[in-house]
């Protein structure tokens, strides 16, 4: 069995996706647009994720959803204006390496196909016993220990969707720095959101985001 960090894209992104991977398989290569389109697109996929789709949640609950907000509107922020000034004419062999990170990005767990990542066996066993205890209303201590668990997801996922996805283009010493900034940006604003989300947290809200981390934490 393998852990997974995943989730459903949208499903015209997932098949424009699909159809991007399988024409690069024949030799055909997209215009310039196309690669910026689904860099955002999948930047956004992340944000909704892991932090859209917790709002939906904490919208009745306040100081979280607030807290959410904020991040989502900087990860947004920062992604979007990097992508746009990172990405310029993207040539093909870009497009060869980038069409790489969206192969390894894609991912089928349980016959769907979701955007994501195969977790080091040790983090996802953290994660699947952690929302284990809380599904099961054990909640002594799990608002630190998530706090905790979260945190060192963040440069993991940071490593595989932010500096690979980066790595993938030509880039020279003024966007590398670029990169460098919107990386660190990046890595201080959500450690500092997760560093102060679940500590108030209602058991109930805790529950319901813990479920919702259980489909996206999954083991196949």
């Amino acid at each position: 069995m393998t852990h997974y960090f995943s989730f459903p894209l949208d499903n015209s992104l997932q098949a424009t996706i699909d159809n991007l991977l399988v024409e690069h398989t024949q030799g055909k290569y997209v215009a310039p647009a196309v690669s910026t389109q689904m860099a955002i697109g999948t930047t956004d996929g992340v944000i909704k994720a892991l932090a859209l789709d917790v709002i939906d949640i904490l919208k009745s609950g306040g100081e979280g959803a607030g807290i959410l907000g904020v991040l989502a509107s900087l990860l947004k922020g920062t992604m979007h204006m990097l992508i746009k000034q990172i990405m310029g004419k993207v040539d093909q062999g870009e497009q060869d390496k980038l069409a790489g990170y969206l192969g390894r990005r894609r991912v089928v767990v349980n016959g769907e196909t979701r955007f994501g990542f195969v977790m080091p066996d040790a983090v996802g066993a953290r994660f699947e016993e952690l929302l284990g205890r809380i599904a099961a209303g054990k909640l002594d201590n799990t608002r630190q220990e998530l706090t905790a668990a979260m945190t060192d997801f963040i440069e993991i996922a940071v490593k595989n969707f932010y500096d690979e996805f980066t790595d993938s283009l030509d880039l020279g010493m003024i966007k590398r720095k670029m990169v460098d900034v919107g990386r660190g940006t990046i890595i201080k604003g959500s450690q500092s959101a997760t560093g102060k989300l679940f500590a108030g947290m209602h058991d109930e809200d805790l529950q319901k985001v813990a479920g919702l981390y259980a489909k996206m934490f999954v083991k196949a």
